[in-house]
């Protein structure tokens, strides 16, 4: 095989390989967006989940707020008490209560929903800053790709004397590289 042969598989081989990589970091910068936007997705539909089981259960807390009330309205009134005073006070406190919880149960639910939210942007941010760094591995990919294939031609006699002056015993200047064949 001729060195021009050679030349022309090295660089060609070269560039194919930077062609393969720079078409799998474009590939993984799309699975990396692609990715983190079904992510962000799920976590939205998860936020969305969280807040209607929230509305369920205040909307049950309230139905056993009324209930709680009703009877101990009842029981008062069996015992022939009328809703003045601590009766009043005892009803007002007990829905107060039921209330409190009702709030606890959206507070919590609100803040689980806008965590999800959030790692959902996070999840996006991500996405995208995996995408730029691929993008940019490209870019590295073909640049490096053609210094490979530039040094190579260079080599094999692209420029400046195909390598007469490094690598010929016989033309070496210094003392300790010298020529076998010689008989030294």
């Amino acid at each position: 095989m001729s060195w021009v042969a050679i030349a022309v598989v090295s660089i060609g081989s070269t560039l194919a390989g930077a062609a393969v990589g720079i078409q799998g970091q474009r590939n993984a910068a799309k699975a990396a967006e692609d990715s983190a936007e079904w992510n962000a997705d799920q976590q939205r539909k998860q936020a969305a989940y969280e807040e209607s089981v929230a509305q369920k259960n205040m909307r049950r807390e309230r139905e056993n707020n009324k209930r709680e009330l009703a009877r101990r309205r009842a029981s008062s009134a069996r015992g022939g008490l009328m809703e003045t005073g601590a009766v009043a006070d005892n009803l007002i406190e007990a829905s107060e209560k039921h209330q409190t919880e009702i709030d606890d149960i959206w507070e919590k639910a609100a803040t689980q929903a806008n965590t999800r939210r959030a790692q959902a942007n996070m999840s996006i941010w991500e996405g995208q800053v995996a995408g730029q760094a691929a993008k940019t591995a490209m870019w590295g990919t073909a640049i490096g790709a053609v210094g490979s294939a530039a040094s190579q031609a260079m080599k094999f006699g692209g420029g400046g004397g195909g390598g007469t002056e490094f690598g010929n015993a016989n033309s070496a200047t210094n003392t300790r590289n010298f020529n076998t064949s010689q008989g030294y």
